[in-house]
């Protein structure tokens, strides 16, 4: 607690709030309580004995400062860096990393038509994300705010641009692996559909599951992704990018 306290305390200005003043420790267990278990306003102001304007204000006010703080860990490796990475799978030496979608459930939409964000894969209105991991289980790259009815192939066209001198600079000779709903062009293969990665891996397509599927369910731990987003939309991608932040940070520290 104390070292993200540190990451955060020079973006902090204190703030009192009615009827009591939070501490910036408390400030942060606070914020780290909320994306951990995602409380009611009403739950975490009667564990901090303040009002639950107060909570509110606290939360809102920590978004960008986390998010500030944290998106340092999640950092798009240089070319040599991911040319370092080809051969870590043997069978596949040229893939260096993988790419998937994860979504976040949002209440239906009141004035913009439900279909926009109604996912009929998930059953439910959703905002997706696309996450980018490296073949040593690292979140690299993640994208946050594809509406509910986009399939992965097409949230990946609206991405950031992949290759060889583009935005988000790539090796041509290495790639990123993704399942069938993927268009296989370069830097995406995608030799596994999805059903084929889950049926009897074998261990090379299991190493991708379990780097993926690991990433994914390390984002899901934050509950605050992991289950029905009650708040503004466009607040979500703040939450997404610090929620990547806290796993590789946590990866790093304890790798």
């Amino acid at each position: 607690m104390l070292d993200v306290l540190q990451l955060v305390k020079d973006s902090f200005t204190q703030y009192t709030g009615r009827p009591h003043k939070l501490s910036q420790k408390n400030r942060v267990m606070l914020y780290i309580m909320w994306l951990r278990s995602y409380p009611s306003y009403h739950v975490l102001a009667l564990i901090f004995n303040v009002s639950v304007a107060t909570v509110q204000a606290e939360i809102n006010a920590c978004m960008p400062i986390f998010q500030r703080a944290l998106e340092s860990f999640v950092q798009w490796p240089a070319l040599n860096e991911w040319r370092g990475k080809r051969g870590i799978w043997s069978k596949l030496p040229a893939a260096v990393g993988a790419i998937d979608g994860t979504s976040v459930e949002i209440y239906r939409p009141q004035i913009e038509p439900q279909e926009l964000y109604y996912s009929g894969h998930r059953h439910y209105n959703a905002i997706h994300t696309q996450v980018i991991v490296d073949n040593e289980g690292s979140i690299c790259y993640v994208e946050s705010g594809f509406l509910g009815h986009q399939n992965d192939a097409q949230q990946y066209r609206m991405m950031r641009q992949i290759g060889a001198n583009a935005p988000l600079n790539f090796p041509e000779e290495c790639v990123l692996l993704g399942d069938k709903i993927y268009t296989n062009r370069h830097p995406v293969i995608t030799p596994f559909t999805r059903q084929q990665i889950t049926r009897k891996p074998d261990h090379q397509k299991e190493n991708l599951t379990i780097l993926v599927e690991h990433a994914m369910g390390d984002l899901k731990n934050y509950k605050v992704m992991g289950t029905l987003w009650r708040h503004p939309r466009q607040k979500l991608r703040l939450i997404v990018e610090t929620c990547a932040g806290f796993v590789d940070r946590r990866q790093t520290l304890f790798h």
